[in-house]
């Protein structure tokens, strides 16, 4: 089934101006005379020509243009009704292609010949109905008796640089002429085959440039074929058009450089095609879209925002950290598909491949590529490449407190790398400081175990005058030793313990890896597989090694088990000294030395120099991991400013897109954020806050203030050791904390919180219209807070140059959007009875048209009173 003729809107279809047929007396055919119509209209078939103008010599067939109209109509071809007409202007006459409105022939009339025969009084058909055929009326004069019969039309010079084209014919003087007579700037729409572009000697498109000045029109292209085979030789021309009424043709002529161009612009971004509906108020419901921009319109509670709502919804598109609607949304949606109702997007990426997206209401997101389902939704972010949506108030409500949400929104996906990198050196930072704390933890239990040495030595130097380490010294050495080969042991086992288990796991991981074919590589798969083959034969052939290993460690807890069994087994021995020792210092009236203490203290002072060693050998490393912190600082700092590299470069381009929004970041400029961080992790300490407030103007960051924390600490005067000592119990927190950027916001010339609320959302809007890395935007109502000098001067006209390349869609109550937005594509809703209905057209579609005065002028009768006193106001205003 052929796809409905502008189902998505306006379409950039090629457009022959100058069309001859049979009826011209220069054209030849030669086939059946059955066959005409079908082979006419099958050359411009053949030839892509979508849209073509008959323009006879001084001659309009009504009979046969209905009969080739019909038939190309099948083929969604659109033809117009026209004339080359000879005008009596210049050397050798003027041909001027004339296309008439449906009008010229409404109810049955042919108000085209009554204008030829009029044009050509005193002569007879036979005399101009050809090519060298002259009117009676000079460009002007003809323009005059044309627009007297009050009917539509438009005017295009055919063949401008060749025998009978305008510049060919008209001399300079008389060009400056007509490019500032009304009736020339009213109805020329275009220069047909428009070749010399700047060539001293002739007429050429430069010179007439400044000549005509803004009334210079579009360049268009025409066939002007004198036998079926020629229809559609020469260059092309395309008209972007959504119907192919004479409006519709006529406009895309007026707006020429955005309508009009000699190729059809490629879409190189993703969008979104339709989306489909079951169940709720919209079943059955699909809703095409344009590439570029679409508008949805009705009154309030129509459905626009329900639309626009479910899109968002299917695309799994966050609302925004502070939604002003969030509760409206959250029950939009059920009210909306009812249980169980179903949304559909249907999308085409950036290559052009089809997608679809369905989500049950409640349920997660299916992919689904040419039909094929694909598992991973995450795709959903490769398929719309970097969607944005606004509800209704966001814009607002963002301006409020411009700069950071916003520019998350539109430059997260830019910074999902450099943010990456910024959480693993926050990680660093955390694991130098843990590390470093477990040292300076260390130093301390290293001086406290240097002052217990000292008082255990005390002790047993006392002992000593009682001869009781010459006694005990058997039992001592037995303690001694036996704690020294338990210590040994115990280390040695551990490392074993370790060797072990990663054997264990290489061999595991091994064993996991999974089969995987290469239709490139298979060859040097099998080769990486055989040495990873090979090097589980090596880990395996260790079993040996560790046999023996095994049966080492078993000898080495032997011998420290024989040691222990010795010790025991001297227990009585030892008991005896003790008793005889005992009462040796009793016999000498000494009670107060304990022998058993003398053995504890000994332990004690064995185990105490064991731990000194170690932690000197540790803490030597202090400086080491002290510069390892202040180097992952700087690495955090860096990773930090990488950021800011990228968002500073997305506003350059913002600044550099338009002319009424200046964004200046500032790096870590927020000292509020310092000062008020300050103030709540040290709280408790009696620090003044204008101690804090000074140490953020000092020091862009905490790692700033820890390097130099023996400086910054003499802002808080008295209270600088408990600022100092709070500061480091808090730096796990502080020091990767990240200082937000600030953003300057220069609005039209002023600051932007000297701007009011409303300005301030036009200030959001422009933000986000001025960057092209978003290839969908939705918004809800961008209109509101914003005025209309505001959505036209820079709003409108800013989105005209960008939807070439990026997707619009806007539910609006604006008709600056769809009108002087020149919409794609038109969405019409209406609440009626528990249902939605839909009206799907272009800003081309007459039924389009009759919505937006109807829904956003306030009916015909409003707009016509409107405009009826605006013309009166016109003097006054010009």
């Amino acid at each position: 089934m052929s796809k409905v003729k502008f189902e998505n809107g306006n379409e950039w279809i090629r457009s022959d101006f100058h069309l001859h047929t049979n009826a011209d007396k220069e054209f030849k055919y030669n086939g059946e005379v059955n066959s005409y119509i079908n082979d006419y209209v099958s050359q411009l078939k053949s030839s892509g020509i979508q849209l073509g103008v008959i323009t006879n010599h001084n001659k309009f067939a009504k009979e046969e243009f209905n009969k080739l109209r019909k038939k190309a109509r099948r083929e969604n071809i659109g033809l117009l009704p026209g004339v080359e007409l000879s005008v009596n202007d210049g050397a050798n006459g003027v041909h001027l292609l004339v296309i008439f409105s449906d009008e010229w022939l409404a109810d049955g009339q042919d108000h085209i010949n009554s204008f030829l025969s009029v044009t050509f009084a005193g002569k007879v058909p036979e005399q101009y109905e050809q090519e060298n055929g002259r009117s009676n009326d000079n460009i002007l004069k003809t323009l005059k008796k044309l627009e007297s019969y009050n009917r539509k039309f438009c005017v295009i010079f055919a063949h401008v640089e060749a025998p009978s084209g305008l510049w060919n014919e008209v001399a300079g003087g008389r060009m400056k002429e007509l490019a500032k007579n009304p009736l020339i700037q009213k109805y020329c729409k275009g220069f047909q085959k428009v070749r010399t572009i700047n060539k001293p000697d002739k007429v050429n498109r430069e010179k007439v440039k400044s000549w005509w000045g803004d009334s210079y029109p579009a360049e268009i292209e025409g066939s002007d074929p004198k036998q079926i085979s020629e229809i559609g030789r020469g260059n092309h021309c395309f008209l972007n058009i959504g119907d192919f009424s004479f409006d519709a043709v006529s406009y895309a002529l007026s707006d020429f450089n955005y309508r009009v161009a000699k190729e059809i612009p490629k879409i190189k971004h993703s969008n979104i095609s339709a989306v489909r509906f079951e169940g709720g108020l919209l079943d059955q419901v699909r809703i095409p879209f344009s590439p570029s921009l679409n508008c949805l319109i009705g009154i309030r509670g129509s459905g626009k925002s329900s639309i626009l709502e479910s899109i968002r919804y299917a695309l799994d598109l966050p609302m925004g950290d502070n939604p002003q609607d969030k509760k409206y949304k959250n029950s939009l949606l059920p009210h909306i598909l009812k249980s169980g109702g179903k949304i559909t997007i249907e999308a085409v990426d950036r290559h052009g491949k089809n997608y679809e997206i369905s989500k049950i209401l409640g349920s997660s997101a299916d992919v689904y590529q040419e039909g094929k389902h694909i598992s991973n939704s995450e795709i959903i972010s490769t398929v719309i490449v970097n969607p944005l949506y606004f509800g209704q108030k966001d814009l607002a409500s963002a301006g409020s407190s411009f700069g950071h949400d916003l520019v998350e929104k539109i430059v997260k996906d830019d910074l999902v790398g450099v943010r990456n990198n910024i959480s693993e050196k926050a990680t660093r930072v955390a694991a130098c400081i843990e590390s470093l704390e477990s040292i300076e933890n260390e130093v301390e239990l290293l001086e406290s175990a240097k002052s217990e040495l000292v008082t255990v030595q005390f002790k047993l130097e006392q002992l000593d005058n009682h001869d009781i380490k010459e006694k005990l010294a058997k039992q001592v050495d037995f303690d001694n030793d036996v704690q020294f080969f338990t210590n040994t042991e115990s280390n040695i086992k551990e490392s074993v313990d370790s060797l072990f288990t990663s054997k264990n796991e290489l061999i595991a991981v091994i064993e996991n890896i999974q089969e995987y074919k290469s239709n490139s590589n298979d060859d040097k798969i099998q080769m990486f597989i055989n040495k990873v083959s090979e090097l589980k034969v090596s880990t395996m052939e260790l079993n040996d090694a560790f046999e023996i290993i095994k049966k080492k460690l078993s000898e080495i807890t032997g011998e420290k088990d024989n040691l222990v069994d010795e010790k025991n087994s001297l227990k009585e021995e030892f008991a005896e000294i003790e008793r005889t020792l005992v009462k040796s210092l009793e016999d000498k009236d000494i009670y107060s030395v304990k022998p058993n203490e003398y053995l504890e203290l000994s332990t004690k002072k064995t185990e105490l120099e064991t731990s000194i060693k170690t932690l000197t050998e540790q803490t030597e490393k202090l400086a080491e991991r002290r510069e390892s912190l202040l180097t992952a600082i700087t690495e955090l700092r860096n990773a930090w400013r990488e950021e800011f590299v990228i968002i500073r470069a997305a506003l350059e381009k913002i600044n550099d897109a338009q002319e009424s929004l200046f964004i200046e970041a500032g790096f870590r400029g927020d000292k509020d954020f310092i000062s008020k961080n300050l103030e709540d992790k040290l709280k408790g300490n009696n620090i003044r806050k204008d101690s804090y407030d000074l140490i953020a103007k000092s020091y862009d960051d905490f790692g700033e203030i820890y390097k130099d924390i023996d400086v910054a600490k003499n802002n808080a005067k008295s209270k600088s050791e408990d600022f100092k000592s709070a500061f480091l119990e808090n730096i796990r927190n502080l020091l990767v904390c990240q200082i937000p950027n600030t953003y300057k916001v220069i609005f039209r010339g002023k600051p932007l919180r000297a701007h009011s609320l409303g300005q301030r959302a036009s200030a959001m809007m422009l933000f986000i219209l001025s960057q092209n890395d978003n290839d969908l935007l939705l918004i809800d109502q961008p209109e509101d807070d914003l005025d209309n000098q505001t959505i036209y001067d820079d709003v409108v006209k800013l989105i005209r140059k960008m939807k070439p390349n990026q997707q619009f869609i806007f539910a609006t109550h604006n008709a600056n959007f769809p009108v002087l937005g020149d919409a794609d594509q038109l969405v019409s809703c209406e609440l009626s009875e528990d249902k939605i209905d839909v009206h799907i057209g272009s800003i081309d579609n007459k039924v389009s048209q009759q919505k937006i005065v109807k829904v956003m002028e306030g009916g015909a009768e409003a707009f016509t009173r409107r405009k009826s006193i605006y013309h009166i106001w016109e003097a006054d205003i010009s």
